[in-house]
């Protein structure tokens, strides 16, 4: 059981610096040789952790099933025994994670990288190559000159230390309001974007409530999270190393 004894949900997401993406973690150097480097993957549903594939589902946000998706998800050991930790303080709030993401593979992101590309041209239709990229790397890592011997070519999810996840209850399994859907690619998905004004509607108080609930409950076991998604946490990865301030000058995976 968690011994936090404040409300979560009434705690203020502390603003974080938004000028880096996820085209700027690459450099950071991963300890290859290390322990951690060799845990295998696990399916999180080994843990008692509730799980939703995203991608292997033909329903919203894109309505179709990514031909590359897993049908479950998979992290890191460690990343999902801190999951574990993550619900033993949430159970008095009568919820539980629900994990959407994890592991990916290269083709997968290939996937997603050229949605979200096409989700620029969209939005951007006059910005260059340049501009469009880096709209789509607020939102999904560059896969495009990937090399398996190279841990600066990679994909932060491609390490099992990166979890997409959002919150559910745990009586009738109904997902709490989060304010945006999942990958959304607009403003309303950063993390404090609820945050940032004077709230007048109930469904605004809500989901800054729920957003403060997931971030809160998975910083204290841990993870840092990245600030254009209110969804995605690392723990171990190259973003946990360049997200959370942390002391440590090297990623585990």
């Amino acid at each position: 059981m968690s011994t936090i004894k404040e409300d979560l949900r009434e705690l203020p997401i502390p603003e974080r610096s938004k000028a880096k993406t996820a085209a700027d973690y690459h450099n950071i150097e991963i300890d290859l040789a290390g322990p951690a480097n060799k845990e295998p993957l696990i399916d999180v549903q080994e843990y008692g952790i509730a799980c939703k594939s995203m991608y292997s589902r033909p329903y919203a946000p894109y309505y179709r099933a990514f031909a590359e998706a897993l049908e479950t998800v998979y992290l890191r050991d460690t990343v999902a025994k801190k999951l574990v930790q993550a619900n033993n303080i949430l159970v008095r709030y009568g919820v539980e994670v629900l994990a959407l993401d994890g592991f990916r593979p290269i083709s997968l992101q290939v996937e997603l990288w050229e949605h979200f590309m096409e989700q620029a041209k969209q939005q951007l239709p006059e910005a260059s190559l340049e501009d469009m990229q880096r709209f789509a790397a607020q939102f999904c890592s560059n896969p495009t000159n990937y090399r398996a011997d190279d841990y600066r070519t990679w994909p932060v999810h491609s390490t099992g230390g990166a979890i997409d996840l959002t919150l559910r209850s745990l009586y009738d399994k109904q997902e709490l309001f989060m304010g945006s859907i999942f990958d959304d690619a607009d403003s309303i998905s950063y993390t404090t974007h609820f945050e940032s004004f004077e709230l007048t509607s109930q469904s605004g108080i809500e989901a800054r409530r729920n957003r403060r609930l997931l971030y809160h409950s998975m910083i204290a076991v841990g993870f840092a999270n990245y600030p254009y998604e209110w969804w995605h946490f690392d723990f171990g990865s190259q973003m946990w190393v360049m997200n959370g301030n942390l002391s440590q000058t090297k990623a585990l995976y």
